[in-house]
C-alpha cells in the first residue's frame, strides 16, 4: 500500500475556476475572444473549439499558475481570475441583451 499525500479540498477561487471551465458559455467566450484577439475567422476557429481542459489551460496560463490551487494563495493570480470573470460576464451580458436572454450569475 502506498502512502499518498493528503490534498486539501480546493479553495473558493480554485472551485470557481473549475466551475467556469465547465460552463459551455465560458468556453464559447474563449472561442470568441481568441478570434477577436488574433483576427481569426470563425471558419478557422469555430464555436465549440475550446473544451474543458483547454479552458483550464487558458486560466492557468493567464493567471500565471501551474495549479488552480495557487489561485487561493497567489493574490495576483486571484486578481487575474476575477478580471477574466468580469470580462466574461460583460461579454455574456452584452450577448444576452442582444438576444433577449437572461444575464449570467
Amino acid at each position: 500500500m502506498t502512502d499518498t499525500p493528503h490534498r486539501p479540498p480546493p479553495g473558493p477561487m480554485a472551485r470557481r475556476a473549475g466551475q467556469l471551465c465547465h460552463l459551455e458559455r465560458f468556453r464559447l467566450y474563449l472561442d470568441h475572444a481568441k478570434r477577436a484577439r488574433h483576427g481569426i475567422h470563425a471558419n478557422a476557429l469555430p464555436d465549440g473549439t475550446h473544451q474543458v481542459e483547454d479552458a483550464a489551460d487558458f486560466l492557468r496560463t493567464a493567471c500565471g499558475v501551474s495549479s488552480s490551487a495557487e489561485l487561493d494563495t497567489d493574490k495576483r493570480a486571484a486578481h487575474m481570475l476575477r478580471r477574466i470573470i468580469a470580462d466574461y460576464r460583460r461579454w455574456h451580458s452584452a450577448g444576452a441583451a442582444r438576444q433577449g436572454m437572461a444575464p449570467c450569475d
